[in-house]
């Protein structure tokens, strides 16, 4: 036995080989489900999807969830396409957070905003598009070093920026915390709490009062995420510069004879990935109107998976981070018969199962194990 690499396997085989991983993922969840719960695993999808979906404030609730995991993704995309391992999404839509929080905050101390005169929406009108730029250049600055040393030094990319994550988290604990920034501090040390609480129950600086109705506040980065998922599609599909980053992710030396200048590609497609991540950050404070060391909870890492196992389409992300915010977030409204609800490890426990099925279905799409046997020659 031995394995070879496939050459140009039908889409349909590919498809057929990723859908037999996840009925496969499947089952066997239903039965750790059964054996963990002693609950009918149909019956505990639906408690599921009525926790998730249940009224229209849970609606907008997950379908926010779904954009934040969806916008991560789609950001590090352009950077993975080229080969170039961004581990540092977490890090890069923290420190995006971080300045728009602080364009916020600091705006409730200017007279303009305390005006009673002046409409919320022009403040917003004015506040929104600062807030956004601070929080992309902020990323786009996490995203520029790494690959600003990449291309000059050759670093390790992956290392270089999964350390960023713990300098953005270490910054945004320490102005949280730190007594000396009293603007900044509260008492229990790991938030801010509601940033300017006088204009965040105004409305101003975040989204609260878009919709007008209990949940709509997460209407506009929803919005935002859904042209993002356009764009982008058409920026990696059309685009020169996508296809500048499709050539470089497969081979720099043929970029290079290519006369594409790879270092340039990946500064540039770096200070993008980044940029959007700040993008993020920015629509996660104006959801949510605060800041903390846990906003982006993790999302930055499970959007990697995302990205992956989508295959670095846009449109196929929609329905993975579909998938993982529906496993992660809906566990938590199935009730136990004792009266405890299951809680994130499970999630977790089940996404880690679904998503070895489907990462490690791409060997068999991409190799093949072949079978024979050495006839023994006579003396």
């Amino acid at each position: 036995m031995h394995i070879a690499k496939r050459d140009n396997l039908p889409v349909w085989k590919a498809w057929m080989i990723r859908g037999i991983a996840i009925i496969i993922a499947i089952m066997l969840c239903a039965l750790i489900t059964y054996l963990f719960t002693k609950m009918n695993p149909i019956t505990v999808v639906d408690k599921m999807f009525k926790g998730l979906f249940g009224s229209e404030r849970k609606t907008w609730k997950t379908v926010y969830q779904v954009a934040c995991l969806l916008g991560i993704s789609l950001a590090v995309t352009p950077a993975f396409k080229m080969r170039f391992w961004n581990i540092g999404a977490e890090g890069q839509v923290l420190i995006g957070a971080f300045a728009a929080a602080a364009c916020m905050f600091y705006a409730g101390r200017m007279p303009f905003f305390n005006n009673p005169d002046i409409s919320m929406g022009v403040k917003n009108t004015i506040l929104f598009p600062v807030m956004m730029l601070a929080g992309m250049l902020a990323g786009a600055l996490w995203g520029f070093l790494p690959a600003f040393f990449k291309s000059r030094w050759n670093t390790n990319e992956t290392l270089f920026t999964l350390m960023m994550n713990y300098v953005a988290l270490q910054i945004v604990k320490f102005m949280v915390s730190y007594r000396g920034f009293k603007y900044l501090w509260s008492p229990n040390g790991t938030a801010v709490g509601m940033i300017n609480s006088d204009l965040a129950s105004a409305g101003i600086g975040n989204f609260t009062k878009i919709g007008g109705k209990p949940g709509t506040q997460y209407l506009f980065s929803i919005a935002v995420i859904a042209v993002l998922t356009v764009v982008l599609y058409l920026y990696l599909r059309f685009s020169k510069h996508g296809y500048e980053i499709a050539v470089v992710g497969e081979s720099e030396r043929t970029a290079s004879y290519a006369g594409i200048k790879v270092n340039r590609v990946i500064i540039r497609t770096m200070i993008l990935s980044g940029a959007l991540c700040g993008l993020v950050g920015f629509l996660i404070v104006g959801a949510e109107g605060t800041i903390a060391a846990n906003s982006v909870d993790g999302r930055g890492y499970t959007a990697v998976m995302v990205s992956w196992m989508s295959q670095f389409n846009p449109i196929g992300m929609v329905f993975s981070s579909l998938l993982l915010v529906f496993m992660q977030f809906g566990a938590k409204e199935v009730p136990m018969p004792d009266g405890v609800s299951l809680d994130k490890n499970f999630a977790n426990m089940l996404m880690a199962i679904i998503l070895f099925f489907i990462i490690g279905c791409e060997f068999f799409i991409n190799y093949q194990l072949q079978f024979g046997h050495h006839k023994k020659r006579g003396v």
